[in-house]
């Protein structure tokens, strides 16, 4: 939170408008390290929500890449028969 600058008010606040749960999988359970994880664009810097560990680690593996992200979800449709 130091480093986006956020208070422990800003970062509540962003939380109860995601209605208390991770902003991509909705999950209240932020993870292993008990507090869901800022996330931020990269180039901007600007905070795009927060996230659980498990949703903040795909990003991070997939470097913010919406082509990997989307082959990933191609990949996983394939199996759907």
């Amino acid at each position: 939170m130091k480093k986006y600058h956020l208070s422990k008010e800003d970062f509540s606040a962003l939380l109860e408008s995601q209605g208390g749960v991770c902003k991509i999988c909705k999950t209240n359970n932020p993870g292993w390290h008990g507090r869901f994880c800022v996330d931020h664009n990269h180039e901007t810097g600007n905070i795009r929500g927060l996230l659980c560990n498990n949703c903040n680690v795909i990003l991070g593996h997939s470097k913010d890449d919406t082509e990997i992200l989307e082959s990933a979800i191609a990949y996983l449709m394939e199996d759907r028969g």
